[in-house]
């Protein structure tokens, strides 16, 4: 007890007993408190997150998903990027996974049919000849846009969709700008700018504004409403200054008039996270730790390696001033040049109390391959796709095994298809769509009241997916057909051939072909038809004539 504590106690003794037992208190209930915290921590129903000696370093962080993206979702970015360009693990996937889902690009294909008989679809009512000339016109001047699809005539849309798919394997996230062009020779004004991520950002002046969240303004009821987008890239350091700060409010939709606005910003990132999330981050990002653990380990096997190549050479002495002045050039400069060399039929005598051992650290180990394999896995996993595509390593695997890697591959690109074809492809041909019907390129009565039934489209990817085994994957499509679950149109816009002219093609084939035979009297084809299996009924018995000649005749 202090002297302090005497004196006040001597003075004011009711106070002085007050105080004493209050500590006394607190410290019990601190003390029951801290048991009941242990106590709990102990038993909690997810062992997983009690608090012990092998856990006690498990943290987990309490922030929404888009709190946790603003906080470090620019370092990653730059990081992954970074990688890309010094890490084939990084830049080979996103090139394999993009070339697998979107391949020379998702396809369009207008798919406006003509009205039922007996149902009300309408007014007005479309018929054959309506649909088919609508198809006709919409495809051939879609393949037209298509060359003129972006804003800086560098690419076509199919190849912006690889530049997309792209960024979001490697950012998380993509953005794209509808935009009116005024240049001479569009076929229509409308065009596309695809961004980097980084130029959507919130203004310096609309930081404390509620509505705005990481440079997207929303209405009352969490709809997207405006973008803010840097008129220049942050990271263009010749010309990006603090000063030039400058954004473009974009609004989220065109202003037409009508409940159905054609929308103008695509924003694209993954959304199979978290409820609420409104910006993505890197696919790679679970698997980083791996992919930096994997450079650390392979640098330092290099090194043993290169170590081990060189013979490098121990000189154990009791004098080495003396060693030096032996072995060594003092006029060679500071760090002294070595005389000494390993060469054939040359013998190094050591002096006294000199022990020579050549070193070598035995590298690679035997487990490399299956250590750098089973690191790898953990990138695969974030990626989602199987650990054989993602390492490009087919050793040991027979058919069916390659088969069943791949499907699992093929499944998880379809889900990165649908979302691009509903997000990008869709949406973007509703605004193309429109545009061909203002400007009376495209005959489409009653367009306004039958908008969606003349903007159906279907979107194939022109992905040429041969398996395995060519045949047999013939052979199932050939199946498929006959079966109805596929047409002759899908499969060909999967290779990247347009049906109307593959099919045209292939009739003034044959007709040539016939030409040729007529004329030279030879015969450059063979059909061979399968002949129809006949089972005899059990009242029936197969005779065989002098000829060779097999029937069935009736048992009377």
């Amino acid at each position: 007890m202090s002297w302090f504590y005497k004196q006040y106690a001597k003075f004011f003794p009711e106070r002085a007993l007050k105080s004493f037992i209050a500590s006394r208190r607190i410290a019990r209930l601190t003390e029951l408190q801290e048991k009941r915290d242990n106590f709990i921590d102990g038993f909690r129903s997810f062992e997983s997150v009690a608090k012990g000696r092998g856990r006690f370093d498990l943290t987990s962080d309490s922030r929404n998903m888009d709190a946790s993206i603003a906080d470090s979702g620019e370092s990653l970015r730059n990081h992954v990027r970074q990688l890309e360009q010094n890490n084939g693990h990084v830049s080979g996937p996103i090139r394999r996974i993009v070339n697998n889902y979107i391949g020379q690009g998702i396809r369009f294909q207008s798919a406006v049919m003509a009205d039922a008989s007996g149902k009300k679809a309408g007014f007005p009512k479309i018929n054959e000849s309506m649909a088919d000339l609508a198809v006709y016109f919409f495809e051939k001047h879609f393949a037209a846009w298509n060359k003129q699809a972006d804003v800086r005539l560098l690419q076509s849309f199919y190849e912006q969709q690889k530049t997309i798919g792209g960024a979001l394997e490697r950012d998380g996230e993509s953005l794209v700008i509808g935009r009116i062009s005024n240049r001479r020779g569009r076929i229509i004004p409308y065009c596309l700018e695809v961004l980097e991520i980084d130029r959507l950002q919130t203004p310096p002046g609309e930081i404390t504004n509620p509505k705005i969240r990481r440079g997207i303004e929303y209405d009352d009821e969490g709809v997207p409403k405006t973008y803010f987008i840097l008129k220049a890239h942050p990271g263009e350091r010749i010309t990006f200054a603090v000063d030039n700060w400058e954004f473009d409010a974009v609004p989220a939709y065109f202003d037409t008039p009508g409940e159905g606005k054609l929308q103008k910003v695509f924003h694209l990132f993954n959304p199979f996270r978290r409820p609420e999330q409104t910006r993505g981050f890197s696919e790679f990002a679970p698997g980083l730790k791996d992919l930096h653990d994997l450079d650390r380990y392979m640098e330092a096997e290099k090194l043993a390696a290169l170590e081990d190549a060189c013979m490098t050479g121990i000189v154990k002495t009791t004098d080495p001033t003396g060693f030096a002045n032996n072995y060594t050039d003092a006029s060679g400069g500071e760090g002294y040049e070595r005389i000494h060399e390993f060469a054939p039929n040359k013998v190094h005598y050591l002096r006294a109390n000199e022990e020579f051992d050549i070193h070598g650290p035995t590298r690679p180990n035997t487990a490399f391959a299956e250590v750098i394999n089973q690191w790898l896995r953990g990138p695969a996993n974030a990626l989602d796709i199987p650990p054989e595509v993602f390492t490009q390593n087919w050793q040991g695997l027979n058919y069916s095994n390659a088969r069943t890697i791949l499907l699992n591959f093929y499944m998880a690109l379809n889900a990165r298809t649908a979302y691009l074809r509903d997000h990008l492809c869709i949406p973007v041909w509703e605004n193309v769509g429109t545009w061909l019907v203002i400007k009376g390129l495209v005959p489409a009565l009653g367009f306004d009241r039958r908008r969606d039934d003349y903007l159906s489209s279907t979107w194939i990817p022109a992905v040429y997916r041969k398996w395995v085994d060519p045949t047999k994957e013939a052979q199932g499509k050939q199946i498929d057909m006959e079966n109805l679950i596929e047409n002759l149109g899908d499969v060909l816009a999967e290779r990247g051939i347009d049906f109307d002219t593959h099919i045209e093609k292939r009739a003034r084939e044959v007709k040539k072909i016939q030409e040729v035979e007529k004329k030279h009297g030879v015969k450059l084809t063979k059909t061979v038809e399968k002949p129809a299996e006949v089972t005899p009924n059990k009242d029936e018995i197969e005779v065989e004539d002098e000829n060779g000649k097999r029937s069935f005749l009736s048992v009377v």
